[in-house]
């Protein structure tokens, strides 16, 4: 009948098929958890051999901060030439005839004011209406102005130093970029409210992330080839797993900003100190870059952090990184000098205020 069991019949929870599904069941469990705990040791192992590969990134590094001249002239690519330049701007007899002898020993430097000259923004048009093609060196300076060259050479000098390879983060050329730029012009907007001189307000501003750039490009090329040596080391020493693991690895966020955070700001005084300036407030400077480097001008040292930390907030405004109430948290938290919020909200903070063609004398 219906709901009742014959003799010595069994049920499907008792039969050879329930034992066998449950069994395999079990030994399914048995077989993620084991795939679980070997993901979680392969793991453990990339990390291990990540973290052996940093340290000797971490000690290459750190032996080449000791020696900012070579840095100075070999990973920025600078030239003794560069000090004189910007003192030269930095004074108001600047002309250019002063200038030319200077920018003309930095052939990179060159070509880029050559380019610049002849694009869009500069272009000049004689009574006709035809473009004038720049060909030399000292028209392309008059035409660009000594005041929008001002601007324009400490941005060309933050752009020579800017890492060519930055794989698999190809937005730090960029950000870099924008994050200078945004600190100089604000602290040139800056520099009455904290009586700094403008042109030098904007210049540490702008070199301020020099050492940030540095570490940059030290830390991508040491860890390709770093990476490269340990792999061809893992094959001839025939360690499969050491190599599988190294095959593994692509530069780290978290390891490139632990060491920006440990070098950045004392490279960026030791690289303004390497620079022997005559007429810039070089000392002011470098106090303000890394106070523990050097005891500076508290005017200077409060107009970067004033700048700096409003170049954080439009940025993270900007990429809707933050809400208002944290920005305005850390707006206060700054506590900037009356009539300095003012001032900066009538700049635009991104890009360099050229003059127009027809005040370009």
């Amino acid at each position: 009948m219906l709901g009742k069991r014959s003799p010595g019949e069994v049920t499907f929870a008792e039969s050879e098929q329930s034992f066998a599904r449950r069994r395999l069941l079990h030994v399914e469990k048995i077989a993620i958890e084991n795939k679980r705990l070997e993901s979680l040791n392969k793991a453990s192992f990339v990390d291990y051999i990540s973290h052996e590969l940093h340290a000797l990134i971490l000690q290459d590094i750190a032996d080449q901060a000791q020696h900012p001249h070579r840095l100075f002239a070999n990973t920025l690519n600078f030239s003794d030439d560069v000090p004189v330049m910007l003192d030269i701007l930095s004074t108001q007899a600047a002309s250019v005839s002063r200038l030319e002898p200077s920018v003309a020993s930095m052939p990179w430097l060159y070509e880029e004011l050559m380019q610049i000259v002849n694009s869009q923004r500069f272009r000049r048009k004689d009574a006709r209406g035809r473009v004038i093609p720049v060909e030399n060196l000292r028209t392309a300076l008059s035409f660009i102005g000594i005041g929008n060259l001002r601007l324009l050479l400490p941005s060309l000098l933050l752009k020579r130093t800017m890492p060519q390879i930055t794989d698999p983060f190809p937005q730090i050329k960029v950000k870099l970029t924008q994050y200078a730029t945004a600190t100089g012009l604000s602290a040139r907007t800056l520099a009455p409210h904290y009586q700094a001189e403008p042109f030098a307000a904007y210049l540490m501003g702008m070199l301020a992330s020099l050492g940030q750039c540095c570490v940059t490009r030290l830390y991508f090329k040491t860890f390709e080839t770093m990476h490269r040596h340990q792999l061809e080391q893992a094959q001839q020493l025939r360690q499969r797993d050491v190599h599988e693991a190294l095959q593994q690895l692509t530069p780290s966020a978290n390891y490139l900003i632990a060491l920006q955070d440990e070098f950045a700001n004392k490279l960026t005084a030791d690289l303004f100190a390497d620079m022997p300036f005559k007429r810039l407030p070089a000392e002011a400077i470098i106090g303000a870059v890394h106070p523990a480097h050097h005891a500076g001008s508290l005017s200077y040292s409060a107009l970067l952090k004033a700048a700096r930390c409003y170049a954080r907030v439009k940025m993270l405004h900007q990429s809707k990184a933050a809400d208002k109430s944290e920005i305005k948290q850390l707006i206060r938290q700054q506590a900037f000098v009356p009539g300095a919020l003012e001032a900066l909200k009538r700049v635009d903070i991104f890009t360099l205020p050229f003059a127009e063609e027809r005040d370009i004398q």
